[in-house]
């Protein structure tokens, strides 16, 4: 009877064992899956910044409106106020840069 018990024992203990795995590796998984998407977002917020990357007269390259380095803000059409791309024309309207 008591080899029994002691059987019973190890067999729960090893229950205990492969519940605490397997519940380790859901742990992981969804670690993995949480850095996954945080690098797929990052690597969306690169390509919205390159997009959106522009190179002032003083050479800096900047993502907002206006220059970090001198303050100038960033060059727009002045008929439709889209981003100038440095083209001779207006991508959005068709006007002549001056």
């Amino acid at each position: 009877m008591k080899d029994l018990l002691n059987k019973l024992n190890q067999a729960n203990r090893l229950m205990n064992t492969a519940n605490n795995t397997a519940n380790n590796v859901k742990r992981t998984k969804n670690s993995v899956e949480r850095l996954g998407s945080d690098s797929k977002r990052s690597k969306q917020q690169k390509s919205a910044e390159k997009q959106n990357e522009w190179k002032c007269s003083c050479g800096k390259k900047n993502v907002s409106k206006f220059c970090e380095n001198c303050g100038k803000s960033k060059p727009v059409c002045s008929n439709c106020g889209a981003a100038d791309t440095g083209a001779k024309f207006c991508s959005e309207c068709g006007t002549a840069r001056s």
